[in-house]
């Protein structure tokens, strides 16, 4: 019987270079597999800072704080300074800050306005008489809308009651076309209510 050698060396060298082929596709294959994705580190947010002044006197000054050490996701303690003036109207000034930084980070104007086109501030009030808008030449926010950051305060007839703010990252959509602001989707960076604002 004769063998063609030629024949059977060309089918060993065929066997072989498939077996490499299919060992580096399962090699390459897993290798993907087992990449994750990368991940977007969240801000660390520990201070919020709510400071209304009076436009018609300075030293009319209302602060609403919030400290947070562990972050938004723990627990926190919320206090505010001093009563709304019925009828006066404030400008708000806000302040965000990681604090468990040496400085404290500027989170607000380091890391939320620049990305502003990613966030929106919605705000909202529970039985005490205020009203807000966001002012002309307030940042711009999701969906070419008005951030939040700067925003104009009137305090109506004396009562207490309730202000909220929220912090959406990355809404699916988001309005402030009713002033408040208001948002579909997204996750929450920060959602704080302060309790027992007053007006006198």
């Amino acid at each position: 019987m004769k063998i063609n050698y030629s024949n059977s060396n060309l089918m060993k060298t065929t066997k072989f270079f498939l077996g490499v082929f299919f060992c580096l596709t399962l090699i390459t294959s897993c290798s993907d597999d087992d990449t994750p994705p990368p991940v977007l580190e969240e801000e660390l947010i520990t201070n919020v800072t709510l400071t209304f002044t009076n436009d018609a006197d300075a030293t009319d000054v209302v602060v609403m704080g919030s400290v947070a050490p562990d972050g938004q996701d723990g627990a926190s303690t919320e206090v505010i300074t001093g009563s709304f003036t019925a009828n006066a109207t404030y400008s708000l000034n806000l302040a965000i800050t990681n604090a468990s930084e040496t400085p404290p980070e500027d989170v607000l104007n380091d890391d939320i306005i620049p990305e502003g086109d990613e966030h929106f501030f919605v705000y909202a009030v529970n039985g005490i008489n205020l009203t807000m808008s966001r002012d002309s030449d307030d940042e711009d926010g999701a969906d070419g809308n008005k951030l939040g950051v700067k925003t104009t305060w009137v305090a109506g007839a004396a009562g207490t009651g309730n202000v909220q703010i929220t912090l959406v990252h990355e809404p699916e959509g988001a309005d402030d076309s009713d002033e408040w602001g208001s948002v579909t989707g997204g996750s929450e960076d920060l959602n704080i209510t302060f309790t027992g604002a007053e007006i006198q």
